[in-house]
This record gives structure tokens, sequence and C-alpha cells, in this order.
């Protein structure tokens, strides 16, 4: 590895399929030039049996601890780190621990709220310690259209005014760089973003491309961000640079059996 290469580090879940998670994470990251290590917090894998629900298996706490140990010191650095699925409080609680102990100078929360099959209570418990352990060390945060609305405290968002107020209350909790993401459900189009941070206020727009569920989209959205951040990007010129990278992942999507199609990143660019 050259000595100009970054690092970013996942701490994410490990989805069987390879559509989404720490697996869509390092492929997107290569993609973008930048070297991948990983922390898995979770097993997942859809069950075809049972309507494609995840089975969600959680780590346990001092193993994430280990990875994260052992990626900081072969490395000697971290660039950026892209947080994804959690999943528990004790998951939580450890990846917190890790933030506050090595101090990294960029973090990417992609702030997963549940994960099908999980049990709402166990849910409202993962939220509650999301938002006071690990929302206070992101750097930029990239909530789709339901986790600004928990997030911010907002009963609906239905428009952009509303999807701007929303990045706005989020930025105001602390949150440097919120890049709050409706994607098609507005209807407008376009996959629609809303970029905030505390003085610039910037709708991203890129072509929609069909309507159809495609999983690990916004696991690239935030993988990209990581990545170009790593590489000295500003967070709004890595967020527009993270938009064409989905573009190209779903323009490019793996089609199988199940009711969802997979991003694939390797064509981006190319």
């Amino acid at each position: 590895m050259g000595s100009m290469t970054k690092i970013a580090l996942s701490i994410a879940g490990s989805e069987a399929s390879g559509g989404a998670g720490a697996q869509t994470d390092i492929r997107t990251f290569a993609q973008l030039g930048v070297f991948g290590a990983t922390s898995l917090t979770c097993i997942v894998s859809f069950d075809p049996h049972h309507d494609w629900s995840h089975r969600f298996v959680p780590i346990d706490p001092q193993v994430i601890h280990d990875q994260i140990e052992a990626a900081v010191a072969v490395h000697g650095r971290i660039d950026a780190v892209k947080i994804g699925m959690l999943g528990t409080p004790a998951t939580i609680g450890v990846v917190a621990e890790a933030l506050e102990q090595y101090r990294f100078e960029q973090v990417v929360l992609d702030p997963v709220l549940i994960c099908k099959g999980q049990e709402p209570g166990a849910a409202l418990d993962t939220d509650n310690a999301l938002r006071s352990r690990v929302l206070p060390h992101a750097t930029m945060v990239t909530p789709n259209l339901f986790e600004t609305r928990v997030l911010s405290g907002m009963d609906e968002i239905t428009t952009v005014e509303q999807l701007e107020e929303g990045a706005r209350r989020i930025h105001d909790q602390g949150v440097p760089y919120v890049l709050a993401k409706a994607g098609t459900l507005f209807d407008t189009g376009t996959a629609l973003d809303v970029f905030y941070d505390g003085s610039t206020m910037e709708v991203l727009e890129v072509p929609a491309i069909g309507h159809e569920r495609v999983s690990g989209a916004g696991c690239t959205l935030a993988a990209a961000v990581t990545a170009e951040i790593a590489r000295g990007a500003s967070p709004l010129d890595a967020a527009r640079t993270a938009k064409q990278v989905v573009v190209s992942a779903i323009e490019h999507r793996m089609h199988g059996n199940a009711p969802f199609d997979c991003a694939y990143q390797g064509c981006y660019g190319r």
C-alpha cells in the first residue's frame, strides 16, 4: 500500500448476500481508491422462507473492540470512519468507547435505527443509545427520511422544506454536517437529498433510476462520502460525488431471486 493511500474503517454489519453492510463499504472504498478496514458488528442474513426478513446476530462487544483495536494498531492511522448497522445498546456502547478512545477526526454515521426482525422495544433502546452515545462523535450523518424524522423529532417530512428543517434540527444537536436523504420518495422524478452545514443549505438531485427497492444504496452513499472525505474532499463535494457513485451502483445493480436488487459499485468511473 502506497504511503499516500488513504485508509477508511467501516464499523458495520456483515450482510451475507454482499448487497449491503461492510461488504458494500469495502467495495465502495476500493472503487474510490481508498484502502478499507472493517470491524464487524453483527451478522445479517436474509431469510428466504419468511419474506426475506433479516436474521440478525450481534457480535460479542469484546470482539468488536478487538477488531477496532487491531485496525488502528496495524495501520497507525485511520483517515475516516464509516459507522453503519450497530443494532444493540451493548454494541453501541463498545463503539462509543472506541470513538472516545481514538478520537477519529472524521466519522460518518449512517444511523441505521432498526433492522427488520428486531423487537420494537429493543429498537427504541437502540435509538436512544445511538443518539446519546454515538451521534455526538459524528462529523457527518446521512439519515434516510425515516431516520431524519426520528432524529429531528418531527411528526412528518413530506416536502423539501420539511426535510431542510429536519436537517437543521439534527445539525443543532451538534452534528457539523448533515446529508438528509429523501431518495425518490418525494416523487420529483429525482433522487433528492439535502445537505446542511450550519450555513449552506443545498438540495442535491440526480435523475431517479426506477422506483424498485435496491439494497445497499444507502450504504454506498455513506461509504462513498467517507472515502471522499478520507481523500480530502469537502463534505459537500464528497456528498456530490457520492450521489454519482450511487447512480452508477443502481444502474449496474445485481438481479437475483429476492424482491429487491443489490447495488453494485464496480463500474463507477469506468
